[in-house]
């Protein structure tokens, strides 16, 4: 897999562009709950705005040619694929097109547990959570770079043995 940068706002129709060409790409999005006018709604939102993830197994002169025509598209991160460490998660979160749910968990001792979703695989990333703002923040990285994304938890009572 491969990360290509970008213009932000441009990364879904760059996704479809590439699609109508063959070639197999993803933006990783999550369903995200925000707070409007005293509700709670649940919207869809882009996790790594500027990054478009190209899963082939080898960058070609052709298809780095390809990717290039998209009107909107900056350049390869890399001409490297990602680390398999990396790739992992990275294909986790691109859901095979879908968007990635709402993780679930509790808090005990002042330490966030992970009992579904996502975040279940990045549980011990977890660098803060806000629970009045149903979220929690987990460190990933990109050819070795750290990335801070942001993904929605629903909050339940910690179980009568934790």
């Amino acid at each position: 897999m491969y990360v290509l940068y970008v213009c932000g706002g441009k990364e879904l129709q760059i996704v479809e562009e590439l699609r109508f060409k063959n070639i197999t790409a993803y933006c990783p999005r999550q369903i995200k709950a925000e707070r409007r006018r005293g509700n709670w709604q649940y919207v869809e939102r882009i996790i790594f705005t500027g990054y478009v993830f190209i899963d082939v197994p080898e960058l070609t002169a052709k298809l780095w040619h390809d990717v290039m025509k998209c009107a909107g598209a900056v350049r390869f991160v890399s001409l490297c694929a990602l680390p398999p460490d990396e790739d992992g998660y990275i294909r986790k979160l691109c859901n095979d097109g879908n968007c990635v749910g709402v993780s679930r968990g509790y808090i005990s001792c002042g330490t966030l547990h992970i009992t579904s979703g996502f975040l279940t695989n990045l549980d011990h990333e977890i660098v803060k959570f806000n629970r009045r703002g149903k979220r929690a923040s987990a460190d990933v990285t990109l050819y070795g770079e750290k990335h801070r994304i942001v993904l929605s938890v629903e909050f339940d009572a910690p179980p009568v043995n934790a």
